[in-house]
């Protein structure tokens, strides 16, 4: 083995042992760690496989460490859900939300005992404009870092740890203690921020310069974003990889010119004055977009080959890859927890297996367009790992939108900030919006023609022989293999998803907070039932959450979707969820209240239907003017007392109206999530329930459910389950079979860092 497939060997045996705890449910006690770090050396002072097996094991233990420090950083648990005075310094930009204010306090503390706290997240609803490095004081209520458990595959309590936040807080009201410091790149970075609106402060919308100059996305609305999905060009409007590259370049080259041309007469060679300006440049940039993930990525390849210039050493692409990987996971062993760690070096190890010996082959736009083309297909299957949409028209839309905004947009936005900052000159930042403007017109137009793809993930198999099908088309091998890689494609479109058998009913009750939504699934059909809600901050739990969530469950179509009623806990998900799914028809309650769009219609009592021997029946709907909870549109499915009985916000009146009605079933959605205005004694008894499950967010302010509803229930042997604390939960109803409570989310997919 050579020396430099020797070194290749050693990074990855190393990246293997860092990575290796993130699959793990509870981390290893310290004493095991202890012990194994003792036993590295021996290891190591064996043949080549024992040094790679020390390697192994010493990221293992340092990546561990790690993972056990920043656990017990986060909130105690003391104080989870308490109301506390704190204070603390904002940290980074804040971002305005639609509510008010998110933003970072950092070296926080509780004011009256001085008890250190972690870095927090924090929003402050209809507070007034921070800015970074101010030191407050805040009235908020804490929380421990939690997020909704569901299928799907993004992480919210796994994005939290990656980014070393160890508590949410919501601020009711603050105090301004101290003005900004001047150490750190949070106030400059807030200053040239403050001078960029103050330019474009007459413009009809805010400029998005910021997101480039900046790192600041706050500036980009949710149109924009999706915008940017739809077209696959959502990596050029952060502070990327390719622009601090690219910046780098730029310096490195116009130095050298400079010093050709005698500009900058050095006594020494000039590479030894263009690297370290490079280097210096990519980072000031790096810092401004906040040290994310490709920016560092971008900062430590740079930094790498321009060091192995100056000492004469090109080790080749791959040895700077795999250093630049092990140095990031190194320093935050925590950041493969995020998308963009995988996204930004798989692009960069895809253009290296692609293009590495093409790049003299042909002309200049050639070689640019078989980039596009590598990156397009070589992250499909990055994009579906993370849930990702792909979009098909990107690799065409790239081929002139990167070098629109990497050759033009970033240099005269840059250079144009330093003339604004240095002289008062804005007209190149007005050019450069303009020219930002200008491509987001034409991004426009091309998305109105294209839906982004959303699929489920096929397995670890099948993802497994995709990737290495995408691998095989973009080597240099691909003449060879790309019959077998065709074939082999495919299996990634494949959904491993398992359906019910004739006569079962699959109930699966999502994790949306303090909401409502479940899924109803026979062997060829899907109902469901509410949408969840969405918030006064435009996040819109349809979208978010329950679409995501059925895609990975393998259901491309609904054949009915019933909303209990107009309430925006159970009807607000619902027009996100019949824009992206093909949905049959909507029943409702109070569907007179609810938006033309979804072309809903009345539930009506009686009403019933079958579907692979499963019966579903609509119990009850008190008819206008009763009062929105009593319109609920009670639903009954299942096979014989294998059933389920789906009563929406019905209170106590509209129970008692029910009990002519046959309502027994061994599973019941709790009433009103739990409220006290709910779940009589007579209609638990009516319904004799086996498990009774509590649709309600963690710790919310309406107390659901009551204690007294839960007792209730426990004295009539109902065992309760609660959402907030399982997740989501699938029941398999069988009256032949017998039924049973078959998984908890965040049981089945647990990790040491979820709560």
């Amino acid at each position: 083995m050579s020396f430099l497939s020797s070194l290749a060997s050693r990074f990855l045996a190393l990246l293997l042992g860092l990575v290796l705890p993130l699959a793990w449910v509870s981390l290893p006690p310290l004493p095991w760690l202890l012990l194994l770090s003792f036993l590295l050396p021996a290891i190591g002072l064996c043949r080549p496989p024992g040094r790679h097996v020390a390697l192994i094991g010493a990221g293992f233990v340092w990546a561990c460490l790690f993972h056990h420090q920043q656990l017990e950083q986060r909130l105690p648990a003391e104080l989870d859900m308490q109301t506390v005075v704190l204070e603390g310094r904002v940290h980074g930009l804040p971002e305005a939300t639609d509510t008010g204010w998110r933003f970072m306090l950092r070296n926080a503390r509780i004011a009256d005992t001085g008890e250190p706290l972690p870095p927090i997240r924090t929003h402050w609803y209809s507070g007034e404009q921070v800015f970074p490095g101010e030191y407050w004081r805040f009235h908020a209520r804490l929380r421990r870092p939690r997020g909704l458990a569901n299928p799907g595959r993004f992480d919210y309590e796994a994005w939290l740890y990656a980014r070393e936040i160890g508590a949410l807080a919501s601020v009711r009201s603050g105090e301004l203690l101290a003005l900004p410091h001047s150490a750190g790149l949070g106030p400059v970075r807030a200053y040239i921020r403050q001078r960029l609106d103050a330019v474009f402060a007459d413009t009809a919308q805010r400029s998005r310069l910021a997101a480039l100059v900046v790192g600041d996305r706050s500036v980009l609305s949710k149109a924009d974003w999706q915008v940017l999905q739809a077209t696959g060009t959502s990596h050029l409007m952060v502070i990327s990889g390719l622009h601090v590259g690219m910046l780098a370049a730029a310096v490195f080259a116009l130095a050298s010119l400079l010093g050709r041309i005698g500009w900058l007469p050095v006594p020494w060679p000039r590479i030894w004055l263009a690297a370290p300006l490079a280097i210096v440049a990519a980072a000031v940039y790096a810092g401004l977009a906040g040290f994310a993930v490709p920016t560092q990525r971008a900062l430590l390849m740079v930094a790498l080959v321009l060091l192995a210039r100056l000492v004469y050493r090109q080790p080749g692409p791959w040895i700077f890859w795999l250093m630049a990987i092990c140095a990031v996971t190194l320093f935050d062993p925590a950041a493969p927890l995020l998308a963009g760690f995988w996204l930004s070096f798989m692009a960069v190890g895809l253009l290296v297996l692609g293009m590495h010996g093409r790049l003299q082959q042909r002309g200049l736009w050639w070689r640019w367009g078989r980039a596009q083309w590598v990156v397009f297909i070589g992250l499909w299957p990055w994009l579906l790992l993370w849930g990702m949409p792909g979009s098909v028209i990107a690799p065409l839309i790239n081929v002139l939108a990167i070098p629109w905004v990497s050759v033009l947009v970033v240099p005269a936005g840059l250079l144009g900030t330093g003339l604004e900052l240095l002289f008062g000159f804005s007209w190149l930042l007005v050019a450069a919006d303009q020219a930002l403007v200008w491509l987001f017109d034409k991004l426009a137009w091309a998305a109105q023609w294209h839906i982004p793809s959303y699929l489920a993930f096929p397995g670890w198999i099948n993802w497994s022989l995709g990737t290495l099908a995408t691998l095989a088309l973009l080597s240099p091998l691909a003449r060879l293999l790309w019959l077998p890689a065709l074939v082999c494609l495919p299996v990634m479109l494949h959904n491993p998803q398992s359906r019910p058998e004739e006569q079962q009913l699959w109930v699966t009750v999502l994790d949306v907070g303090q909401g409502l939504a479940v899924l109803l699934q026979t062997r060829d059909h899907s109902l469901l039932y509410d949408a969840g809600a969405r918030l006064s901050s435009g996040f819109d739990l349809g979208e978010a959450v329950v679409h995501p969530a059925l895609v990975e469950l393998g259901v491309e179509r609904l054949d009915g979707m019933l909303i209990s009623h107009a309430d925006n806990d159970h009807a607000g998900g619902a027009m996100a969820l019949v824009s992206r799914l093909p949905v049959a028809q909507v029943l409702a309650g109070q569907h007179e209240s609810l938006p033309d769009a979804l072309q809903a219609r009345a539930c009506v009592p009686g009403e019933s239907w079958r579907w692979n021997g499963v019966t579903f029946a609509v119990v009850y709907s008190a008819p206008p003017p009763a009062p929105a909870n009593e319109r609920s549109c009670v639903l009954r499915a299942g096979v014989g007392r294998a059933s389920v009985l789906l009563p929406g916000d019905l209170g106590i009146r509209g129970e008692y109206q029910m009990l002519r009605e046959p309502l027994d079933a061994q599973l019941l959605i709790a009433p009103h999530h739990g409220s006290r205005s709910s779940s009589s004694y007579a209609f638990i008894r009516a319904v004799d329930p086996r498990w009774v499950v509590f649709s309600a967010g963690h710790g919310n302010a309406f107390n659901h459910p009551h204690p007294k509803v839960v007792d209730r229930y426990r004295e009539l042997a109902v065992e309760p389950v609660y959402t907030s604390a399982s997740g989501a939960v699938r029941f398999v109803l069988d009256d032949a079979r017998g039924s049973y409570w078959k998984w908890s989310w965040r049981e089945k997919a647990r990790r040491f860092w979820h709560e």
